[in-house]
């Protein structure tokens, strides 16, 4: 039986034991990462624990509503067992009626067989570290690198030693300035997950420094079967000299023979995606899911409104 529980109700420790045993566990579901992106979170949980499913919940006009965390890319169903399309749409169909709208995304190991969700597909990019550095290096695409060897020419070296406040500043001023949805509030959820990340020792920091001033850095997060190209910025400047292509190469290089993944976490973005592509990673589908139930003037505004 699937069971509803409040925030309150959720054992912690119960469900953490949950995602570092099910097959798709992802450090997006543990309990810390979805205190900090989504706090108050909820959950859907059968049995003791065996199969679990976060509902990350906000209100608005008096409604509640489940949407997507920030910096969270895929939650959904969890279990021992990749969960088959029927035990993920009962699930679905288990979601409270109390949340009148649902826009979330499923990990991608989750399938559907029915319901009445509006189903799109996005997509993420991995790249299998299993390999050598030199086998790793032979699926680079020319651009890849061509911009290595511009890194090596402008002669970048790597800083780890840099505060994710430098980063997001970095962000804010370069590739930020177009992207309207992410807020103040966006940039604090960031640099308290790094916060918490850094305690688990799950985070590393890659930079290139040019004159003293961070120009170019990543945010990597370990995840339980991947890494997770968690947030980077870049200055036009570093742009010229490759410093972005050569912080992926090293941060591949440092993991290659490993045991996990490295997700590039996207991108819907045509250029992100050629970008990531150029590194030898395979795109993989995930589900996007939508249903709204909101009463008919609500609805209007809401559309109205993006």
């Amino acid at each position: 039986m699937i069971s509803y529980l409040e925030h309150d109700d959720i054992d912690f420790a119960k469900w953490d034991a949950a995602v570092d045993a099910s097959a798709g566990g992802m450090v997006y579901a543990k309990s810390w990462y979805l205190n900090v992106v989504a706090p108050g979170w909820e959950a859907l949980v059968e049995g003791d624990y065996q199969i679990i499913f976060p509902l990350t919940s906000r209100k608005k006009y008096g409604f509640r509503y489940l949407f997507q965390p920030p910096y969270t890319q895929q939650l959904g169903v969890f279990s021992k067992e990749i969960p088959d399309a029927p035990v993920v749409s009962n699930f679905l169909a288990s979601i409270p009626g109390l949340f009148r709208l649902a826009e979330i995304q499923l990990h991608h190991s989750n399938k559907i067989s029915k319901g009445d969700f509006k189903i799109s597909e996005r997509v993420t990019h991995l790249l299998d570290l299993a390999k050598n550095y030199g086998e790793l290096q032979k699926k680079y695409s020319e651009s890849v690198k061509r911009n290595l060897k511009r890194a090596q020419q402008n002669g970048l070296q790597i800083t780890k030693e840099f505060k994710t406040a430098a980063l997001t500043d970095l962000f804010k001023s370069n590739r930020g300035k177009e992207i309207e949805t992410l807020t103040e509030n966006d940039y604090r959820i960031l640099e308290k997950l790094v916060e918490e990340g850094d305690k688990r020792n799950l985070i590393t920091r890659l930079g290139i420094e040019i004159n003293g001033k961070l120009e170019a850095g990543a945010i990597f997060m370990q995840s339980n079967h991947e890494y997770i190209f968690l947030f980077s910025a870049t200055s036009d400047h570093a742009k010229e000299t490759g410093a972005m292509t050569f912080i992926i190469d090293t941060f591949i290089r440092s993991h290659s023979s490993s045991t996990l993944q490295l997700d590039f976490e996207g991108s819907m973005d045509a250029g992100l995606a050629r970008f990531y592509k150029s590194f030898g990673s395979e795109e993989v589908v995930y589900l996007q899911i939508r249903k709204n139930n909101l009463p008919l003037l609500i609805r209007w505004i809401k559309n109205s409104s993006q």
